[in-house]
C-alpha cells in the first residue's frame, strides 16, 4: 500500500506547472548582491495605503497573504499576486453583528500570521468581540473576547473551531497557544487549550467541522509518548502529517516530533545528541523537516544553525561562525528540499554591527537573496525577513522588507517576491 505521501504527491505535483509564468516577465529586475533574483514589490505602504505588520505567506502560485494596517487603523488579512491587483480582504476587524458567527460582533485582533494553501485560502486566528445588548448571547462573562481559528479566500469564512459556539464550544477554552497551519485539503492543525482542565491538546479540524485529536498533554500516546505544553507554530502538510515542538516526559527531552494521521509519533530531533536546542519546524510534503537548532563546539562556543531531518541522518544548511552568521529565525522549507531563511550577518569578528538579511544557503555572499543595506525601490534596505510559508515549490520567496528614513524615522513596508531568474 503506498504512503500517504505518495498518494498525496501527484494532487500536488500537478498543480505546479500552473503557476503564472506570465506574472514573473512583469517583474522589475532589482540588483543586489549576485543579482540571481528578480523582485516584485507586491505591496508598498507608500503606493497602496497598507503597511504590513506581519510575515507574509506564499503558495505555489505566487499568490500573497499578509498582515495590513490601513491609514484608519484598521487591521486587514488581505491576499494579492501582483503589483497591480486589488487586494482581496480575507478578514479585517471592524464591527459587524453576528460575524463571523451568531452572537459575534467581529475581530477584535487578528493576532496570528497567516497560512495559505495551494487553493488561495488563508487560515488565521481571530480574537472575537461579543455582542453586549442581546441576552441570548451569554452573560457579560460570556460576553467578554474569545477566540476562534477560520479560514476562507475573501467572502464567506469557514469556522473551523470557536470558544464558545460550535463547533469547538463547550471544550476548547477562550485561548489557542499556538500559531495554525493549513493544508489545500482544507485540513487545519491547532494547538488550543481545553475548556475546565487547562490541558493543551493538538488537533485537526476541518471545513466538515470535525476534530481529530492527535495527542492531550500530559496524556499518554497509544505508542508511549507523554508530550508536555505545546506553544510554538506548528506545520502541517498535504499528506496529513503535522510537525511541532515540544518536550516530552516531564521537560526531561525536548525536541521536534511529528504526528502521523494513524495516530502514531516519532521523533525527528532532540537534544539528547549534538543539540543543545532545537525549534522553529517546517515540514514537507515528504516528511523532511527544516529546523534551527544550537549546539556547543568544543571550545564552549555557542554555535547556531539550520538544518533539516527526516528523523535521521541530519542536513545542516548554514552555521554560524565569528565571521558569517550570526543567528537565525524561523526557515521556510518546500517540497524540492529548498531552504530559506532570515539570519543576522557578522561580516567581521571584530566588528559588533549585525546586518539582517534572507539567505538560502551555508555562504552569507553567495546565498543572499536581500539584506539591510542594499536598495529597494530607490531606498535602503534596514530589514527584511520571511517566516514559515515564505519559500514555494516555484523556488519563489516572500519577504517582509522595510526601509526607515534616517531623519524622519518614517517606515516604508514592503512585501516582495522573490523569484530566482
Amino acid at each position: 500500500m503506498p504512503t500517504p505521501s505518495r498518494t498525496i504527491a501527484p494532487f500536488l505535483l500537478c498543480l505546479l506547472p500552473l503557476a503564472p509564468a506570465f506574472a514573473q516577465a512583469k517583474d522589475a529586475a532589482v540588483r543586489s548582491g549576485p543579482a540571481r533574483y528578480r523582485f516584485t514589490t507586491v505591496l508598498d505602504s507608500r503606493r497602496d495605503g497598507l503597511q504590513a505588520t506581519r510575515c507574509p505567506a506564499l503558495n505555489s502560485f505566487g499568490t500573497i497573504a499578509v498582515t495590513v494596517q490601513d491609514a484608519d487603523g484598521l487591521t486587514k488579512i488581505i491576499t494579492k499576486r501582483g503589483a497591480g491587483d486589488a487586494p482581496v480582504v480575507v478578514a479585517d476587524t471592524a464591527s459587524r453583528p453576528d460575524f463571523p458567527t451568531l452572537c459575534d460582533n467581529g475581530f477584535n485582533n487578528l493576532p496570528s500570521d497567516p497560512s495559505l494553501n495551494e487553493k488561495g485560502e488563508v487560515a488565521f486566528q481571530g480574537n472575537l468581540r461579543r455582542l453586549t445588548t442581546r441576552e441570548e448571547c451569554g452573560t457579560p462573562e460570556q460576553r467578554a473576547r474569545r477566540q476562534g481559528v477560520f479560514f476562507g479566500r475573501g467572502g464567506a469564512l469557514t469556522t473551523v473551531a470557536h470558544t464558545i459556539n460550535p463547533p469547538g464550544g463547550g471544550f476548547i477554552s477562550e485561548f489557542l497557544v499556538a500559531d495554525q497551519s493549513l493544508n489545500t485539503l482544507g485540513q487545519l492543525a491547532f494547538v488550543p487549550e481545553l475548556d475546565g482542565t487547562g490541558d493543551h491538546g493538538l488537533y485537526v479540524g476541518s471545513r466538515a467541522r470535525t476534530f481529530d485529536q492527535r495527542f492531550l498533554a500530559d496524556h499518554a500516546t497509544a505508542d508511549g509518548f507523554v508530550f508536555d505544553n505545546l506553544s510554538s507554530r506548528v506545520s502541517l502538510n498535504e499528506a496529513g502529517q503535522i510537525a511541532f515542538e515540544t518536550s516530552r516526559d516531564g521537560g526531561a527531552v525536548s525536541g521536534i516530533f511529528l504526528s502521523d494521521p494513524d495516530g502514531t509519533f516519532r521523533t525527528i530531533v532532540d537534544n539528547s545528541g549534538r543539540f543543545a536546542s532545537v525549534g522553529d519546524p517546517s515540514l514537507n510534503l515528504f516528511g523532511r523537516v527544516a529546523f534551527t537548532a544550537d549546539r556547543f563546539d568544543e571550545d564552549s562556543n555557542q554555535v547556531f544553525s539550520v538544518n533539516t531531518s527526516r528523523g535521521g541522518v541530519v542536513t545542516t544548511v548554514a552555521e554560524s561562525s565569528p565571521d558569517g552568521y550570526d543567528s537565525f529565525r524561523e526557515p521556510s522549507l518546500n517540497d524540492l528540499g529548498q531552504v530559506a531563511f532570515t539570519a543576522d550577518v557578522r561580516s567581521d569578528p571584530d566588528d559588533f554591527v549585525l546586518r539582517q538579511g534572507v539567505f538560502t544557503g551555508p555562504d552569507p555572499e553567495a546565498h543572499k537573496v536581500l539584506q539591510a543595506g542594499d536598495r529597494h525601490e530607490g531606498v535602503v534596505v534596514t530589514s527584511v525577513v520571511t517566516c514559515a510559508e515564505a519559500l514555494n515549490n516555484q523556488g519563489q520567496i516572500a519577504m517582509l522588507v522595510q526601509s526607515e528614513d534616517p531623519e524622519t524615522f518614517e517606515v516604508r513596508s514592503f512585501v516582495v517576491r522573490a523569484t530566482p531568474r
